[in-house]
C-alpha cells in the first residue's frame, strides 16, 4: 500500500469476466443475504479508501453530496486514535450508505504472521466493528500482501471478498479468485485526472470491474495523499458517465455471515512484533517506558520468526531506562492474566516485569519477575505470575545490567 501510480501507467486489463451498509441493531442480529447489485451488461466502478484516516470524512461527503458511495476499510482498533475516524463519525458513514470494511485490527502484514495471529488480526477486527453496530461484508489486505493461507484466514472469518493484488487495472465482474480482488495501484499525490479517468473507461469498454484505492485527501501530506482538486475533479467526471459506481460488498454480495470463534495460543496482540505504527517506530500495542540518552529501541532482522524483532541497548545507568511492554490501554491490546512467555537473546541477564489493571482501570506499578541468563542462540523465558485478579495485564523484559536484548514472540497463556 505504498505503491502510488505514475505517469504513464499502462492499462493492463484483465480478461472481461457501491449501494451501503447500515448499523446493524447488535452484534447478533440476523443474517440476511444480500443480492449483486451490478448490471448484466456493463462494467462497474468501486470506490474503495483505507485505514480509517479522519480526512476521509471529507472525501465520503464529497460522494454523498454527488449521490455516489464508497467502501473504507478500517482497523477497529483505531477509532480512538488521533488522526481516525471514530466510530460516531463511522456510524454517519454507514447511515449515508458508504460500507464499512475490515484492514486488520493492527494493520498487519498477513502473510508474515503465523496462522493463529492471522485469525486474530482478521477475525477480531470483524468482531470488533460488529460490536459497534457495523455488519463488515468486506476486507482488504494491508501493504495489499496476500498469500493463499491469508486468503484462508479472510474466508474463514466470515468475509466475502478479500481486496488483494494491485498493479492491474481491472478486475472481472465475477471474479476467479473474490479473495484476491485486482486493483490499480494507489491513487495518489502525483496520480493526474486523466490517469483515474482511463481506468473507468477501460471498465466501460471492456466491461470490467474498476476498483479505486485511496488513502488520504490533501495537497501536501505525502505520496499517498491526492489532491482535493484532482478528486472532486474526478468524481464531477464521474457522476457524467453511464457507469455505475457500488461498494464492494454490494458487486460482491452473498450472504452476511457470523465471525467464527478463534482459539489460539496467544492472546497477545502483534506478538512477533511484525507491525509498526507511528512516527516514533514503537510497535502496535506495545509501549516503552524509562527512555533515556542511555537506552535506545529498534527492530531487526533475523527475528525468531516473521521478519523482525524488538531490540533494546542500555550503555549505562539504570537498565530498567527501557521497558518494551503490552500498551496499559482499557482491553484493545491489553490481555487477561495467564501464563507469560517471550522468546529472547541477550548480552545480561533479563527479568520479567509485569503490571496489573484493576477493575476500576488502575494500573499497579511494575513488579518484577524471574531473572533468565544471557544467551546468544534464542531462548524461551516463561513464568506464571501468582494468581491474581486483573482486568488486564501489561508484561514484558528488561535488562539486569547494561547490555543489549532482542525479543520476539511474547505469548499469554
Amino acid at each position: 500500500m505504498r505503491h502510488v501510480v505514475t505517469v504513464g501507467v499502462a492499462i493492463a486489463v484483465l480478461a472481461t469476466g457501491c449501494g451501503g451498509l447500515s448499523p446493524s441493531p447488535a452484534p447478533t442480529a440476523a443474517r440476511t443475504t444480500v443480492p449483486t447489485a451490478v448490471p448484466g451488461d456493463g462494467g462497474v466502478v468501486s470506490l474503495t479508501f483505507d485505514d480509517g484516516l479522519a480526512r476521509q470524512e471529507q472525501m465520503a461527503q464529497e460522494l454523498t453530496e454527488r449521490g455516489l458511495t464508497g467502501t473504507f476499510y478500517v482497523h477497529s482498533t483505531r477509532t480512538k486514535a488521533s488522526g481516525y475516524l471514530d466510530q460516531p463519525k463511522l456510524a454517519r458513514l454507514a447511515q449515508a450508505g458508504h460500507e464499512i470494511g475490515g484492514h486488520t485490527r493492527t494493520h498487519a502484514r498477513l502473510p508474515e504472521l503465523h496462522p493463529d495471529e492471522q485469525r486474530r488480526e482478521v477475525c477480531a477486527d470483524r468482531s470488533g466493528l460488529e460490536a459497534m453496530g457495523f455488519t463488515p461484508r468486506s476486507f482488504a489486505y494491508p501493504f495489499h500482501a496476500v498469500s493463499a493461507a491469508a486468503e484462508s484466514v479472510v474466508r474463514e472469518c466470515g468475509y466475502n471478498s478479500g481486496r488483494g493484488r494491485a498493479g492491474a487495472a481491472a478486475e472481472r465482474i465475477k471474479p476467479r479468485d473474490p479473495y484476491n480482488l485486482n486493483t490499480p495501484l494507489a491513487v495518489g499525490a502525483s496520480t493526474t485526472p486523466a490517469e483515474i479517468q482511463q481506468y473507468v473507461i477501460a471498465a466501460e469498454q471492456r466491461k470490467t470491474w474498476a476498483i479505486l484505492v485511496f488513502h488520504d485527501y490533501c495537497d501536501d501530506c505525502g505520496p499517498l495523499g491526492v489532491k482535493p482538486a484532482v478528486f472532486t475533479g474526478f468524481l464531477d467526471w464521474l457522476k457524467g458517465r453511464e457507469i455505475p459506481v457500488r461498494t464492494v460488498g454490494d458487486v460482491i454480495g452473498g450472504d452476511v455471515r457470523p465471525v467464527p470463534q478463534i482459539k489460539a495460543p496467544s492472546i497477545v496482540l502483534n506478538a512477533s512484533l511484525e507491525n509498526y505504527f507511528g512516527k516514533e517506530g514503537i510497535p502496535d500495542c506495545w509501549q516503552l517506558d524509562g527512555r533515556s540518552k542511555t537506552a535506545t529501541f529498534g527492530r531487526v532482522a533475523g527475528a525468531h520468526t516473521g521478519r523482525w524483532a524488538g531490540r533494546i541497548q542500555v550503555t549505562g545507568g539504570d537498565p530498567k531506562q527501557l521497558r518494551l511492554a503490552i500498551k496499559q490501554d482499557d482491553g484493545d491490546c491489553a490481555p487477561r492474566a495467564g501464563a507469560l512467555s517471550v522468546w529472547y537473546t541477550s548480552t545480561a541477564p533479563v527479568r520479567f516485569t509485569v503490571s496489573r489493571r484493576t477493575g476500576d482501570g488502575v494500573w499497579t506499578p511494575w513488579a518484577d519477575g524471574p531473572v533468565f541468563p544471557a544467551t546468544t542462540s534464542w531462548r524461551q523465558a516463561t513464568w506464571k505470575p501468582p494468581a491474581a485478579r486483573a482486568a488486564g495485564v501489561s508484561f514484558g523484559l528488561v535488562l539486569t545490567a547494561p547490555g543489549q536484548a532482542t525479543f520476539d514472540d511474547f505469548a499469554l497463556r
